[in-house]
């Protein structure tokens, strides 16, 4: 038994184990502590010295992250007969397994630099945290299930990502987990590192405490937002005889106590692709729809929509006026891989009949709606709200709204849902925006510019809610100063374990 507790074996699946746990620190379960399982792993990867074996140590640290907290993508496999069901476990595994190769190296490159003294841990954490934002830019990035995201869950902690962005909280979150083993560890000065890491961060979440207890912000009663959520099954949602009973079901959803709504400036949003049909041939559809539910000239109708363009398919949005005329429409730009399209699709023909036939195209940046009463708005589709880069580059001085809407209806009752929700909330408190969230199936909610959910439509509900508008908030630290603060506390970092380990060097003389 003893021989085993010393294999590799048993340090890989041990360290798969605690990445797995770890996940539960994350919504919709919000255990914080169990984050304390990443730092279990990056402690023990501290102490390796095959650059091999601390490869593979921190491969299977992120491969039980990654696998354990992105389970819920195999459920789109029986959504729809989109893909074969027999390559699910080459998504729930491959992705995962390409995820946790950042965390392995990550972890090589922080040994790399520091290979002659046994203090590497803030080079891992400033590793994995630069390799958690390459995550987020190559490949077309996908910044899903960070370890910051843990913070999302409590209105307090949220507003720590309004100082610094989501980057550079993985570095507290990561300084965190690691703290404990820290502590109780036979490094000599422990605990002088130990208050030198956590005096900064108590002083960030009092500050946090505080923003939250002194929020301000006013609700305008003569600008309303309503949310529409049909909760139409994804299995039926293409069906064409399908198609007027779910448009029955969101006109009704979206008429629902009009009249007391007379005279104030509304939009009224539907998820993404809302129904079955595409523009420009529904265009009379479209006039009937404004028709039935706009009978204000100051309403606006939001949905989402496929649109063509000769043999192009793009995956889009459009503001409907009063009159039934698109004044808008917006083309998702940030596609999904696998999802949209197929990457390297010419590389992979012997799985052509087993993929989707046809792949979405990527839409064109322009200008950003304006609605009067609301001013500037940024439209994002599905997980276009996970990318820091896509919101910066649209913001403006009169930005005032974010729309994301999305179809989570792929994802059943997981909690990829409770994640999507979770990682939108973030991004609303980075930037100071309110932020309407429309989704099929669920979550929908409205979210203030502290993160506040002031009022949600449950997974697997259908219903319709009417908010009084909420504006931005003039700035945060980290709308003026982005990844600079990101930059800032990478070097402090390096600084901190360089005068460490020259510490220990000489106390060991």
């Amino acid at each position: 038994m003893n021989k085993f507790l010393a294999s590799p074996i048993f340090n890989y699946l041990s360290l798969y184990t605690m990445g797995a746990i770890a996940t539960f620190s994350i919504p919709p379960f919000s255990i914080l502590p169990l984050v304390i399982g990443i730092g279990f792993g990056l402690y023990r990867i501290n102490f390796q010295s095959s650059l091999i074996k601390i490869f593979l140590s921190g491969w299977f640290l992120g491969f039980g992250w990654f696998s354990f907290g992105l389970y819920w993508i195999g459920s789109a496999f029986f959504m729809a007969d989109t893909y074969h069901v027999f390559l699910m476990p080459f998504a729930i595994i491959l992705l995962p397994s390409l995820l946790a190769v950042f965390w392995g190296s990550a972890c090589v490159c922080a040994k790399l630099i520091n290979r002659n003294t046994n203090f590497s841990i803030l080079y891992i954490i400033v590793f994995l945290s630069l390799f958690e934002y390459l995550r987020a830019q190559l490949f077309t990035g996908f910044p899903w299930l960070m370890p910051s995201m843990i913070f999302a869950s409590n209105v307090y902690l949220i507003q720590i990502f309004s100082f610094i962005g989501s980057f550079s909280t993985n570095i507290i979150v990561l300084i965190l987990s690691i703290l404990p083993f820290i502590f109780f560890s036979s490094f000599r000065g422990k605990n002088v590192l130990s208050l030198i890491l956590l005096i900064p961060i108590v002083f960030l979440f009092f500050s946090g405490v505080l923003r939250y207890f002194n929020k301000s912000f006013l609700k305008i009663t003569d600008q309303l937002v309503t949310i529409v959520q049909p909760n139409i099954k994804q299995k039926n949602k293409w069906i064409l005889k399908n198609r007027e009973q779910h448009l029955n079901n969101l006109v009704e959803l979206s008429t629902k106590n009009r009249d007391s709504f007379n005279n104030k400036n509304r939009i009224i949003i539907w998820p993404e692709t809302s129904f079955e049909g595409s523009i420009p041939s529904e265009t009379k559809l479209l006039s009937n729809i404004s028709e039935k539910i706009i009978k204000n000239k100051n309403t606006t109708l939001i949905l989402g929509l496929l649109r063509t363009d000769e043999k192009k398919v793009f995956n889009s949005l459009i503001f409907l006026n009063s009159k039934g005329d698109i004044i808008h429409n917006y083309d998702k730009i940030k596609l999904v891989p696998f999802g949209e399209y197929i990457p390297f699709r010419q590389y992979v023909e012997p799985l052509t009949n087993l993929l989707p036939s046809k792949d979405f195209t990527s839409g064109k940046l322009k200008l950003n709606p304006s609605i009067y009463g609301f001013e500037n708005i940024i439209t994002l589709i599905c997980y276009e709200i996970l990318f820091t880069s896509e919101i910066v580059s649209r913001l403006s001085e009169n930005t005032n709204l974010l729309i994301n809407i999305t179809n989570d209806a792929w994802f059943g009752k997981t909690i990829g849902p409770y994640q999507h929700l979770a990682l939108a909330k973030i991004k609303a408190v980075e930037f100071g925006l309110p932020l309407a969230r429309v989704a099929n199936t669920g979550i929908s909610a409205y979210v203030s510019p502290y993160g506040e959910i002031i009022g949600r439509i449950p997974l697997d509900n259908k219903g319709a809610k009417t908010f009084y508008f909420i504006p931005a908030l003039n700035n945060t630290l980290y709308k003026i100063y982005g990844e600079y603060i990101f930059i800032v506390l990478i070097l402090i970092l390096l600084v901190i374990n360089t005068i460490y380990n020259l510490f220990l060097r000489i106390n060991n003389k």
